[in-house]
């Protein structure tokens, strides 16, 4: 049962959000300044700008990697840089320049090591996994090292991945980066 009103919460909120980096003998690094917005649940959002413009700083604040200079943000309601681990339950994310999926492993082993860190019941966790290995074409590759895939087929498994726990939210950046046509249309 939620609470009158809950319902109505902006999945993630944003108030004049800003993060400054501190540099040796040089001026300090406004990466972003004075940044508001709210994103309903259900809501689909495009965050783009040019190169430096603040996009991955600013996303790297909502999954709680980066904490604020200034600024009020919930996401799924906690504060991210406070509750980092109740907050990786309730979101999923793919950052196009870097992994999440273990490079030795092959693909299934690090979807069953997924599963037990999220603690996703078996049956769900089958369910999910069928799913996503289907949409993203990764069937054929479930036994692939992840070291072997070529980069449009590990992102693929990042995006399934990220999904697996059945999100709230999930943040892509860059998530494109080596994907066919066909993949992206999917």
């Amino acid at each position: 049962m939620t609470s009158p009103g809950l319902d109505r919460e902006p999945l993630v909120r944003a108030r004049d959000l800003s993060r400054r980096f501190r540099r040796r003998r040089q001026p300090d690094l406004e990466a972003v300044r004075g940044v508001s917005f709210d994103i309903a649940r259900g809501e689909m959002v495009g965050y783009i700008g040019p190169n430096g413009a603040g996009k991955s700083t600013t996303i790297k604040m909502l999954t709680g990697i980066l904490v604020p200079t200034s600024g009020q943000l919930t996401v799924a309601g906690l504060d991210p840089s406070r509750q980092r681990t109740d907050l990786a339950q309730r979101i999923g994310v793919v950052f196009g320049q870097r992994t999440t999926l273990w490079w030795d492993l092959p693909l299934r082993d690090t979807f069953a090591l997924l599963q037990k860190m999220y603690r996703i019941p078996l049956d769900r966790y089958q369910a999910n996994l069928t799913r996503f290995v289907e949409l993203l074409d990764l069937a054929d590759l479930l036994d692939t090292p992840v070291r072997q895939l070529s980069l449009g087929q590990r992102m693929r498994a990042e995006i399934a991945a990220s999904l697996i726990h059945r999100p709230r939210l999930l943040i892509l950046d860059e998530p494109t980066i080596g994907l066919d046509v066909l993949s992206k249309q999917r």
